[in-house]
């Protein structure tokens, strides 16, 4: 059995104050969602991304610098889980958007590789 990733599992930096609505929206399986809960942990350098599950949040660092990227907000609903709240960080210390609807496609992408796969 995989152990679930968790804030102790790698440096993580606190999420940013300054964040834009992404508006995402996304249903899951429950075994999708119970999968998601287990996040991502890098197993090298070429992986530049660590994922979380903590209370009812899916969070997205930067593996290098720890920086928080992304949230994602999930509830159950009768099909399984879904993301009810979406934020992408505009902290422009740490992050530099590509803009909504790409960082939409990232995190579908993200979540297909890392999470799901």
């Amino acid at each position: 059995m995989t152990l679930p990733a968790t804030r102790l599992s790698w440096k993580t930096l606190p999420c940013p104050t300054l964040r834009e609505s992404l508006d995402l929206s996304l249903v899951f399986s429950d075994a999708e969602g119970e999968k998601l809960q287990l996040g991502h942990i890098p197993e090298d350098m070429d992986d530049k991304w660590f994922v979380f599950f903590e209370d009812g949040w899916l969070y997205f660092h930067r593996s290098w610098t720890g920086a928080c990227i992304f949230g994602l907000r999930f509830d159950g609903s009768p099909g399984g889980v879904r993301v009810v709240e979406s934020w992408a960080s505009r902290d422009e210390e740490h992050y530099k958007s590509i803009g909504a609807e790409s960082e939409r496609e990232l995190i579908v992408q993200l979540i297909r590789t890392r999470l799901l796969s």
